[in-house]
């Protein structure tokens, strides 16, 4: 290749016009196409000496909207059960007849509306629904269902009407969580007058929702 060269350059350097163009002096020998071997070297080492690209990071999207604050609370939680979206915010109470009823939630509450959710068995999720200081000789009563109507009664784990059930319902406008509260298989709705009502469970959409109210400690019972 370069004794061709050498004889390339001797032809064009003697001004030989005619036979350099029929030669070719536009362009050295062996290059029409070709890529010199040192020059296809520099080339790659240019080419390996380009930083690839850094990969671009993936971001974890972040939920539209925050989980809701809370959940179910513990056996020695006492708690209010308080109706969304009622006037006067209601909360659950024992009546002076023995029923479950609602008294407002902005009033003076006391004993009778304070409950407390006890398991059945540790990490179970069937409850019962016990007052949390309000005793009846001197023993807690749970809400259960007699003759179609929530009642406050002696409590039996092993009563089918008395065992309670949640189910989570997302959260209020403040972001606290909310759940469906089933007592032996009926729904506990709470009307827009206030009135307690027993829908079974599974027959229709839910119409009411509850937040827990945290009440302080559970009484020491008995």
């Amino acid at each position: 290749m370069e004794h061709t060269r050498a004889r390339w350059i001797a032809r064009c350097s003697l001004g030989v016009v005619l036979l350099a163009g029929a030669a070719g002096c536009a362009k050295p020998p062996g290059n029409s196409g070709a890529v010199d071997p040192q020059d296809a070297g520099m080339a790659g080492a240019s080419a390996s000496a380009t930083p690839s690209p850094s990969p671009t990071a993936v971001v974890p999207s972040r939920p539209a909207t925050s989980p809701p604050r809370g959940g179910v609370p513990g056996r020695d939680q006492a708690i209010l059960l308080q109706a969304v979206d009622r006037i006067e915010d209601p909360v659950l109470t024992v009546t002076a007849s023995g029923r479950i009823g609602t008294y407002p939630g902005g009033a003076d509450t006391g004993e009778r509306e304070q409950f407390a959710l006890v398991p059945l068995s540790p990490g179970a999720t069937v409850y019962l629904l016990k007052t949390a200081r309000l005793r009846v000789g001197g023993e807690p009563v749970c809400a259960g269902i007699e003759a179609g109507v929530l009642h406050a009664v002696a409590c039996d784990a092993a009563a089918g009407a008395q065992k309670v059930t949640l189910v989570a319902r997302g959260a209020d406008a403040s972001g606290a969580a909310t759940f469906e509260v089933i007592v032996g298989g009926y729904r506990v709705e709470i009307g827009k007058d206030g009135k307690v009502s027993l829908v079974k469970a599974g027959s229709a959409a839910a119409k009411t929702r509850f937040r827990f109210i945290p009440a302080g400690p559970v009484g020491q019972w008995p």
